[in-house]
């Protein structure tokens, strides 16, 4: 039984990793200004703005994140020009 519920997950995930990858590449062909936020698992902890972000890259050891600083990110990147036409991580 935990074969079949690994081979599942696995099979998610990858269908879940290649619609993300099929909105990004809809969202790179748009002739608009974007910028695409990515958060790994979302915590409902507090705003703590002690989040690490990394442009078009994985963040190393980033896990977890809470939703009031991918907030916070999100918000922040609205300034921030160089993020425009990027995929922006942001991570614990």
């Amino acid at each position: 039984m935990r074969r079949v519920g690994a081979a599942l997950t696995r099979l998610f995930l990858c269908e879940h990793y290649a619609d993300l990858a099929r909105m990004e590449d809809v969202l790179r062909a748009a002739p608009l200004g974007w910028t695409s936020v990515r958060p790994p698992r979302l915590t409902n902890g507090p705003l703590t703005a002690a989040y690490r972000t990394a442009l078009d890259r994985n963040l190393p050891g980033g896990s977890t994140v809470s939703r009031a600083d991918v907030a916070h990110c999100m918000l922040a990147t609205l300034t921030r020009p160089d993020t425009v036409g990027h995929t922006l991580d942001v991570a614990r």
